[in-house]
């Protein structure tokens, strides 16, 4: 008896030994792991864009939106930091202003509010899902869903909800710009599946660009409702050339 004894203090002390060893995490609930830090995540995202002051790009984009009767059209965009745009084309351009320009600044954590929600997989890549909500009191949008991942992370996905009804989501495919020494990871494809509000009127046309005055609403699409898509292809990429403030000035 008094070996059986021994045997099972000997076992009690290894599988204490074995329990004290273990990492931390592994001891962890679900619920007691550490959530990914929200400012630190788009501080970073950001923090690869700090030395883009602006850029040019040539847009394609076909839309396919009930209501809206246009062929395909080209444009060409211009940006510059911290957040104006500049769009030239010769029709009518329908491009959603939250969702379909590309701003590597729009979610800095200094001007939103952005919580953390969950982890999800998105097209077979692990993410992070985030709500953003703008601190601009002009701003038409009431919250994004920003999702966030990859290698090197970046914006995957995003969806607005505006405060009309109108949402956005917008699916982005990268490519590698480069200009000089420098590389920049810059949208190549994006896909804006629009949805709209029963009854929306054409004449609210709050999810368009307005620099361009065809954009602003010179044509009018008739009354909206379900949803639609625009497929925007970029191309010709041009940073930091030194965009004249003049461009981005109203005329």
């Amino acid at each position: 008896m008094k070996g059986l004894s021994k045997v099972k203090s000997l076992s009690i002390i290894i599988a204490l030994l074995v329990f004290i060893s273990m990492p931390v995490s592994a001891l962890e609930s679900p619920e007691t792991k550490h959530e990914p830090d929200p400012r630190q995540i788009f501080d970073a995202i950001i923090r690869t864009y700090r030395n883009l002051n602006d850029y040019t790009v040539k847009i394609q984009a076909k839309v396919m939106i009930p209501g809206f009767r246009i062929p395909d059209f080209a444009a060409v965009l211009y940006f510059k930091k911290p957040d104006k745009f500049h769009v030239e084309t010769k029709s009518f351009a329908p491009i959603p202003r939250n969702s379909g320009l590309f701003d590597p600044f729009q979610f800095d954590p200094e001007k939103n509010r952005i919580i953390f929600k969950q982890i999800v997989n998105l097209d077979d890549i692990q993410a992070e899902l985030y709500r953003v909500e703008p601190g601009e009191s002009e701003t038409r949008v009431r919250f994004y869903n920003v999702w966030v991942g990859g290698n090197p992370r970046r914006i995957l996905q995003v969806e607005n909800h505006s405060f009309k009804g109108t949402k956005a989501l917008v699916k982005l495919k990268y490519t590698n710009v480069e200009q000089g020494s420098e590389n920049w990871l810059m949208p190549e494809k994006a896909v804006v599946h629009l949805t709209f509000p029963e009854g929306m009127q054409g004449n609210d046309s709050s999810f368009l660009i307005k620099d361009n005055p065809v954009s602003a609403g010179r044509i009018k699409p008739d009354e909206m409702q379900g949803e639609g898509d625009i497929y925007i292809s970029y191309s010709d990429w041009k940073i930091n050339t030194g965009l004249d403030e003049s461009l981005f000035q109203k005329k």
